[in-house]
């Protein structure tokens, strides 16, 4: 493919992620029932929209291979494990140092499977380029580290994140290194199974009160509905770019891309201010992309 539009790809793959995230906090912040339900909820919404637009967008075929099948629903759970990580960590400590460890996961896994598995040579400047990007996580969450109400159980599920959030995207390059032609039936399994997972959660977890969890409010929904959309194209399209573009590679640059998006978003649409902090680690994250792009 055209490096042009491999970069156009990537730009529009970031400006969905952008999209997924910024109206997921705003179904977050609309959901009338707790957080414990908030996210399975949000999770079983967004895993059948996925799978059901990527149908779509495959011309409603759906033929997945055994293989498919495995690295799919193992990937369906892995993104289960993720969500419910992401409960159990905000509930027992500070949410930037679990945001830290997991945007850390998903690029050093995925630069570490890469290396060992398929052989992938890293340069020195890319490197240079993911330490930056790692620094400016850091800076960018440093303000919100505060671990004296820390609560027993908060670093395992931490690193079950960070674990998690890595072998999300190891399992979606996998899959696209080992099976021809079945992107879309892998976006497909591993969304559908995640859903399927999460309604399962929620009925073993909420019992007959199930049902009211989904109970959100006109708000909440759209929003749950945009977010998903957004992501099933965002899915849709890294699974294209995971053919051109070393995984470790692209996924330092979405990630410090969609936090640098999401930071400016806030800023314009919700006024949020923008700190010493945030303005020093959006400077660092435009230098690693610009280091990781030569």
């Amino acid at each position: 493919m055209n490096s042009f539009f491999v970069v156009l790809l990537t730009v529009t793959c970031i400006l969905c992620y952008t999209g997924q995230t910024f109206f997921n906090r705003l179904f977050s912040e609309n959901y009338p029932g707790s957080a414990t339900t908030a996210s399975p909820v949000y999770a079983s919404i967004y895993g059948l929209l996925v799978a059901a637009v990527t149908f779509c967008l495959n011309g409603f075929s759906f033929h997945p291979s055994s293989l498919t099948w495995i690295f799919g629903a193992f990937n369906g759970l892995i993104l289960f494990l993720y969500n419910l990580g992401m409960i159990q960590a905000a509930h027992r400590g500070p949410y930037a140092f679990q945001s830290i460890v997991m945007l850390f996961g998903s690029i050093v896994v995925a630069l570490v499977f890469s290396a060992i598995f398929w052989g992938d040579r890293i340069t020195a400047l890319q490197l240079i380029g993911i330490v930056i990007m790692l620094l400016a996580f850091f800076v960018l969450n440093s303000k919100g580290l505060d671990f004296s109400t820390v609560k027993k159980g908060y670093f395992v599920w931490v690193i079950s994140l960070f674990f998690t959030n890595g072998f999300y995207g190891v399992l979606m390059d996998a899959q696209q290194r080992t099976v021809a032609n079945e992107r879309n039936e892998m976006i497909m399994v591993t969304f559908l199974s995640s859903a399927i997972i999460s309604l399962v959660y929620l009925f073993l977890s909420q019992k007959s009160d199930a049902p009211k969890v989904f109970r959100m409010g006109k708000k909440a929904a759209v929003c749950s509905v945009i977010s998903s959309i957004s992501a099933a194209f965002a899915v849709y399209i890294l699974m294209i770019l995971l053919r051109y573009v070393p995984s470790y590679i692209l996924y330092t640059v979405c990630n410090g891309s969609l936090l640098v998006m999401s930071i400016l978003l806030c800023r314009v649409v919700l006024k949020e201010k923008l700190t010493k902090e945030s303005l020093i680690g959006i400077g660092l994250c435009v230098v690693s992309i610009v280091m990781l792009s030569i």
